[in-house]
């Protein structure tokens, strides 16, 4: 992935993040797509959330806005 790439995605992108991932940290794998998708929104879901951790049920919304 490059901004350049980033940059063109157009459909609605939500991202949650976990403050104890250690396998997607956010400096390296989650700030880039905040940064470069225009369509990006995120938040964190917590400081002690791990990569392996359950994210529902604030996903299902997401998915019914878009989706509907």
């Amino acid at each position: 992935m490059t901004p350049e790439s980033l940059a063109t995605v157009r459909v609605p992108v939500g991202i949650r993040r976990g403050g104890a991932d250690t396998v997607n940290p956010y400096d390296a794998d989650t700030r880039p797509y905040l940064e470069h998708i225009p369509t990006a929104s995120g938040c964190s879901a917590g400081p002690r959330v791990r990569h392996d951790d359950v994210f529902a049920p604030e996903p299902a919304g997401f998915f019914r806005q878009h989706l509907g």
